[in-house]
């Protein structure tokens, strides 16, 4: 059974109070070379292999390597590798280990690093939190899910400077399997187990290094061993707040340089009122609602269909979402929307026995945030096609715990993956084994599909593909999407620099221009 991840939020949860220091008044005096952020969340870990909350993995870029870095658009970039080779119609991948880096405390970096990370995530008793992300390596699904030694992935080392990644599928874009994968220091990890990541044992490979951490707060310095870049600032001050209203406070009164996700309603003002220094970007991240298909109302795909038809999009995202969402009634981004279509959706379920005097009941999870509001907008408009859908709102751990119980019948969830933008990877949360898989719902023919998506290079043959998958998971609607919303991010005018076309997420890629 899979359960729901860091990758599927149903809001910043796991994280800390908002901090009640704010400034009176006026605005604070920056540190000249500090760069100060502030996230919805703190991590749940400082292991890269175990976190599972969506700030871990924004932080992990921080003062982890990836095998494969990310580049202008998010393209790929040197990381541990320096290039990444595919051949045998891209079932096998060929990357070269860069010759020169070290670990933090000065121990060299070789390809065995990154082979002994990928066995120790494959290894059932030490999994890694996104397993399912690396189950196309040969062996890595039959490792995590029934036990088998993890020395027989497909994985190897020839050299110090070369590792080889077999796969079971064809998958042309495997590199970006790489971007988010950070080799830990088994050397470290041998040393004190599970202790490793305590401040005075961790050790990293990337430009900077945890020095304190508290339940609010996380502080990096410069890693001395960590490939400085030219200008970049020489430390950085993380603040965990969870309310966007708060986090906006202090971007005014200048206590932050870096604000994540401020409130999203106001997105029209934030564009007023900062101009360029509110930023939006496109993200890979959905609202959408996932039917339990194990439960008698949400067995037959016609009903769900129906009620993905019974409800307005464009209102959702225009009206109750004051236009700083896009509706997403399809998965394949710049696609022409479904139609609105109450007339069809009360067809089908009058088909399906269901009428003003036998209404299709259900219970809709929500979480107590913007999709609330939505949710409440939904159900009005299924009243209208005679569907009786009852509300219950909760906190977001109690909503987890039900979904990944299957102990639900309809929930409205969010999902968020991070840098992977590719509608595969989206569709593929849904498949079974994924990392969103709530629904239930099973068949060979979507996962095959995916397959056939990932293994084609030529641009327009791999859009046809995916949309092949798109087809099948819409018409048997285990997941109906609501809207895609961006990632945001208030940046002060001291801050400079960054990767083009991504979000101010690779800090060491940012400058401080001084006062």
């Amino acid at each position: 059974m899979s359960q729901i991840n860091r990758r599927t939020l149903l809001s910043s949860f796991a994280v800390v109070p908002a901090l009640s220091t704010l400034s009176a008044c006026g605005k604070a005096a920056a540190p000249a070379d500090i760069l100060r952020v502030g996230l919805g969340g703190g991590p749940d870990s400082l292991d890269p292999l175990k976190a599972e909350f969506a700030a871990a993995a924004l932080l992990f870029r921080q003062f982890y390597l990836p095998v494969v870095g990310y580049g202008p658009k998010g393209g790929p970039a040197p990381g541990f590798a320096t290039s990444w080779t595919p051949s045998n119609n891209n079932k096998t991948w060929t990357f070269e280990i860069a010759q020169g880096l070290t670990w933090s405390d000065g121990k060299a970096i070789d390809s065995k690093d990154v082979l002994d990370s990928l066995r120790m995530g494959a290894d059932k008793k030490t999994a890694y939190a996104d397993a399912s992300e690396l189950y196309m390596i040969k062996g890595y699904r039959d490792c995590v899910v029934d036990g088998k030694d993890p020395t027989t992935i497909g994985v190897s080392a020839p050299s110090p400077t070369r590792l080889i990644i077999e796969l079971a599928v064809s998958d042309a874009a495997f590199w970006s399997r790489m971007q988010e994968f950070y080799p830990v220091p088994m050397h470290a990890i041998a040393a004190h187990g599970e202790k490793w990541t305590e401040l005075d044992k961790i050790v990293v490979s990337g430009p900077y290094k945890p020095i304190e951490r508290s339940q609010t707060r996380l502080v990096f310095d410069k890693n001395p061993k960590g490939g400085w870049v030219e200008g970049m600032p020489s430390q950085i001050s993380v603040e965990a707040i969870e309310d966007s209203s708060t986090r906006l406070r202090m971007f005014q009164s200048g206590d932050l340089d870096l604000a994540q996700d401020p409130p999203l309603l106001r997105a029209a003002d934030f564009a007023k009122e900062f101009g360029t220094q509110y930023q939006r970007f496109p993200a890979p991240r959905l609202v959408y609602m996932s039917f339990n298909t194990k439960k008698p109302q949400f067995q037959d795909a016609d009903v769900r269909r129906a009620l993905a038809m019974g409800f307005d999009r464009s209102v959702i995202a225009n009206a109750v979402m004051r236009g700083s969402v896009e509706p997403a009634g399809r998965y394949v981004r710049d696609q022409a929307q479904p139609k609105y279509d109450p007339e069809g959706a009360r067809a089908i379920l009058s088909a399906k026995g269901f009428s003003a005097t036998n209404p299709l009941r259900f219970e809709l999870l929500v979480t107590k945030d913007d999709r609330e509001r939505a949710a409440i907008q939904m159900v009005d408009m299924w009243k209208q096609i005679g569907v009786e859908a009852t509300m219950f709102a909760a906190d977001s751990s109690a909503i987890v715990s039900r979904l990944n119980g299957f102990d639900f019948e309809a929930a409205i969830v969010r999902i968020d993956k991070g840098m992977k933008s590719d509608a595969i990877d989206l569709m593929a949360s849904w498949g079974e084994g994924g990392t969103a898989y709530s629904h239930q719902w099973k068949d060979p023919a979507f996962n095959q599909a995916l397959s056939d998506a990932r293994a084609e290079s030529e641009p327009a043959a791999r859009l046809a593909k995916t949309l092949a998958a798109e087809d099948i998971l819409m018409k048997a609607c285990p997941v109906t999407g609501v809207w895609f919303f961006p990632s945001s991010w208030l940046v002060a005018e001291r801050v400079t620099g960054g990767i083009e076309g991504i979000a101010p997420i690779i800090w060491p890629s940012l400058k401080l221009t001084k006062a």
